[in-house]
């Protein structure tokens, strides 16, 4: 499970769908002069250089961050992703979740960053740092239930795993349980991929058919523990049929705050087609518990 580099895939689709997600929770978390709690259990590096071997193997940015380039937004939403991404952009830099909530968190709001991988939580403290940032080398999902709750109350978690082994579908279930009896007044956003069967394995997945479904189990699992609310957002690129892997991703939001729905589905309507690979492409957002 420590093979993954998200190097490889920074600044597609996903991440696409996961960073405007998360700046328009932190903007809403904002709206108050308190401070907040920022969690990321799965930090990777922090930035991402578009022009490392990593990222010209795959060039997924390509499907991704290029697919908006010289794009007029008139959505908010993609209007503020883009006015913070083109800074790096012209640096050839990608910036991961951590230096985005980075570049948004306030004096008084504080940043948990951990990541595992021994390469990966070298260049994350190389690349971030600051005062109110606390990085640490250690398992996010340990992490998380052994550092919450904090001394504030309101905050947020981003889950984003890479998903390697098909077991972690059921360790996002079981933390997030665990978790949010500790912290229950926290925002907890987890992006999940959409897979479709794969002719032949991936060095990023075990094989064709063991994540097939896994998302939608997960889905399934957490939407029988009670939470106050739960909000399901999805961006498919193509047709599961259309695809071998990965064809799609979403964020599922517990504790999502008041208008996110309404806010990310104006933002998809426009986003969606400048994303699409295809005709087949679609979005959805989708309360799964409503309050």
């Amino acid at each position: 499970m420590l093979s993954y580099r998200h190097s490889f895939h920074a600044g597609n689709h996903g991440d696409v769908l996961k960073h405007i997600c998360q700046m328009l929770i932190i903007d809403k978390l904002k709206s108050k002069n308190k401070g907040f709690c920022y969690f990321d259990t799965h930090s990777g590096a922090g930035v991402y250089q578009l022009n490392s071997e990593e990222a010209l193997k795959t060039k997924e940015f390509k499907h991704g961050i290029d697919r908006l380039a010289g794009h007029l937004a008139h959505n908010r939403a993609i209007s503020d992703y883009l006015s913070l991404i083109t800074a790096y952009k012209e640096f050839n830099q990608y910036p991961g979740s951590p230096e985005i909530a980075k570049s948004m968190l306030r004096p008084q709001d504080k940043l948990i960053l951990m990541e595992w991988h021994n390469q990966e939580i070298q260049n994350l403290k190389s690349n971030l740092g600051g005062k109110n940032i606390a990085i640490h080398h250690r398992d996010g999902y340990e992490g998380l239930l052994a550092l919450t709750p904090p001394n504030m109350q309101r905050g947020m978690v981003l889950i984003d795993p890479s998903y390697e082994m098909a077991s972690e579908y059921q360790q996002v279930v079981d933390t997030v349980i665990t978790a949010y009896k500790k912290w229950n007044s926290a925002i907890y956003a987890i992006w999940y991929p959409l897979i479709s069967d794969r002719k032949a394995p991936n060095s990023n997945f075990e094989s064709s058919d063991s994540k097939k479904g896994k998302s939608e189990a997960m889905l399934e699992s957490l939407t029988q523990h009670p939470f106050k609310n739960v909000l399901k957002i999805e961006l498919r690129v193509t047709g599961a049929n259309e695809a071998g892997g990965m064809y799609g991703s979403g964020m599922l939001i517990i504790n999502a705050p008041w208008q996110l729905d309404k806010q990310i589905k104006e933002c998809l309507q426009d986003l969606a087609p400048l994303m699409a690979q295809s005709d087949s492409a679609s979005y959805s957002v989708d309360w799964l518990i409503e309050e």
